[in-house]
């Protein structure tokens, strides 16, 4: 095990956690719960996911490796959706004000990633200057966008999360 983790079985993906998770997607019949992955041996790495079923949140569980922080958000997350062009560059600049951190994920599959995985890629900034630039790197790419999520902050009613295999370390 790495020198900074610890086995937390607190932190490990249980019942409980899959079914909150499953009550939240229920509950978001016309959305989906978004999903922020950690991962423990790669500082800094973050892959997503939009989820609309406990059969695929399950999938997407089994696709992380041991060490992964699952961060699940019970409210939509990421509002402006759809294919980058200068009408949703100019809804983006108006949603977003200068100098607020904003997240972007790409809605198509990585192609690195085996065929049907649900992870997604995604970015984080902070000016208009520079959503800008990336947004002019994803024309005709279909997206979702918006204020970034506090993936970072204790868990609470709208957010939850937990630890694949209960490996609890530095990210």
């Amino acid at each position: 095990m790495h020198p900074h983790t610890t086995y937390n079985p607190e932190r490990d993906v249980t019942p409980a956690f899959l079914e909150t998770v499953g009550q939240w997607i229920e509950e978001s019949a016309s959305s989906d719960v978004f999903v922020v992955l950690r991962y423990l041996r790669a500082a800094g790495a973050k892959d997503y996911a939009f989820i609309t079923s406990r059969a695929d949140f399950a999938a997407l569980i089994a696709s992380v490796p041991d060490g992964t922080d699952i961060v699940v958000f019970r409210d939509p997350q990421l509002p402006l959706r759809g294919k980058v062009t200068p009408e949703f560059l100019a809804r983006a600049m108006n949603h977003l004000s200068d100098g607020e951190e904003y997240m972007l994920v790409r809605m198509s599959p990585d192609s690195h990633l085996p065929a049907g995985d649900l992870r997604r890629f995604g970015e984080m900034g902070g000016s208009h200057a520079e959503l800008t630039q990336v947004l002019e790197d994803e024309i005709d790419e279909e997206i979702a966008l918006g204020i970034c999520p506090r993936f970072i902050e204790a868990d609470h009613d709208r957010m939850i999360s937990a630890s694949k295999g209960g490996i609890d370390g530095a990210r």
